[in-house]
């Protein structure tokens, strides 16, 4: 307010929503808060500038490469890697404070002729796949937090209530154990890095995501190094209601129970076109209820979706005569679903223990048998922010006795004991 000449002058000034230590409201602000990773996919340069660009930096701490890290682009010709756009990709992601996804090392589709087109016997197809992964992952170490490490190894129709293997190219040469052999690879070009499996239709439970669970049990009985499952989340909003609800909640726990990060990679939720009036709102609560289910979920610590505006969807080309699957519309507004996440982000409490990263929901009794040995412990966000190693004698004289069923004990760097609690 001024006055001058004996006028008085009044400026308005229009200013969106601030949190309470003056941050702009914004997903982002809400998710940081909580140390969830939220994120989108990006492509191309279109992340680089303009409102794509000022929307990406607000509302996401994280961003994954749509297409730009599958095999095809990053070694299209045999022993020949192509790093320059991922590169670029994550240039801007570390100048914007926002973490990395790596999608995907090992694929049936988006891979190059030569390698999916050539002729191999086991072993020089394993050796193809080792290179690959740790030219990759060997790259983007340190840069890149989790990675997709096999993507939709599982077939969709289901015999005798199992799904099978898909019989692409690395199951038909190198046999069931192909996915054993990509995680080790990959463990092992980086050690720090979360390694997952991913997969569409088995958010919820079913056969598909039972067969995942089977196979995802029996490596880690094995020591395969998987660290957690991806759920891609592509819904319809015909998929939408309570019982689906009840069983998204069943399924996270359960593969929490295995010791498993969760992490919702892909989610979007397509409408049926034209859109009717109540679809957006239908639509934005199933986004609220999917964002619940990973917060209610100690081990679901990234909640990824498969774009934001409806203007650049994969949706209405793959899927025709649906669309509007995304948290904003096609000129970049808001749409109900955004709404829905940020009151839900807003309003959240956390529990303390998740800080533990995931811990709460792991068997004491595969904690307990698994002998002597060292782990990382990440916080919410995935960052590794020490070691742990259960020690028998420990458990004993800690306590005098073997602590109840719902405690473990561990040693945090060699120092005192820590008790995480169930």
């Amino acid at each position: 307010m001024h006055f001058r000449s004996g006028i008085l002058i009044i400026t308005l000034i229009a200013a969106g929503s601030f949190t309470a230590n003056g941050q702009e409201e914004s997903l982002r602000a809400y998710a940081d808060k909580i140390g969830l990773n939220i994120g989108t996919c990006i492509f191309g340069r279109t992340y680089q500038s303009g409102q794509y660009s000022e929307i990406l930096t607000r509302d996401f701490n994280t961003v994954v490469a749509e297409n730009e890290m599958k095999a095809q682009a990053m070694q299209p010709q045999q022993g020949q890697f192509s790093f320059g756009t991922a590169d670029a990709m994550v240039a801007f992601a570390q100048e914007h404070d926002m973490k990395v996804r790596g999608h995907t090392l090992v694929w049936h589709a988006q891979n190059p002729s030569w390698l999916s087109g050539g002729s191999w016997t086991r072993e020089t197809l394993l050796k193809q796949m080792e290179a690959h992964i740790t030219g990759v992952v060997s790259h983007f170490k340190g840069k890149v937090f989790e990675w997709d490490v096999v993507n939709e190894a599982f077939g969709d129709r289901a015999t005798n209530g199992v799904n099978p293997l898909r019989g692409s190219f690395w199951q038909r040469t190198i046999g069931d154990d192909f996915l054993d052999s990509a995680f080790t690879y990959a463990h092992r070009a980086d050690p720090d890095a979360i390694l997952f499996y991913n997969d569409y239709s088995t958010s919820n439970v079913n056969s598909k995501s039972t067969s995942v669970y089977n196979k995802l049990k029996e490596m880690i009985e094995n020591g395969v190094p998987v660290s957690g499952v991806g759920f891609q989340s592509h819904q319809t909003l015909e998929d939408y209601d309570e019982e689906f609800i009840a069983s998204l909640k069943e399924n996270f726990d359960r593969f929490a129970a295995l010791g498993l990060r969760i992490s919702v990679t892909e989610l979007d939720i397509r409408i049926t076109l034209p859109s009717g009036g109540n679809d957006w709102v239908t639509q934005a609560e199933y986004y609220r209820e999917y964002l619940q289910t990973c917060l209610e979920n100690s081990a679901c610590k990234t909640f990824m979706i498969w774009g934001f505006t409806d203007r650049y969807s994969w949706i209405p080309g793959v899927f025709p005569g649906t669309g509007e699957a995304l948290i904003f519309d096609d000129n970049f507004e808001p749409k109900p679903a955004y709404d829905e996440l940020l009151e839900t982000l807003k309003n959240y409490k956390p529990d303390a223990i998740r800080s533990f990263g995931g811990f709460r929901n792991n068997p004491a009794s595969r904690l307990f048998t698994a002998g002597n040995f060292s782990r990382s412990i990440f916080n919410l966000r995935g960052e590794k922010i020490g070691t742990y190693s259960f020690s028998p004698t420990l458990l004993i004289s800690a306590g005098g006795r073997p602590p109840a069923a719902s405690q473990t004990v561990v040693i945090e760097n060699g120092k005192r004991p820590m008790v995480l609690m169930r």
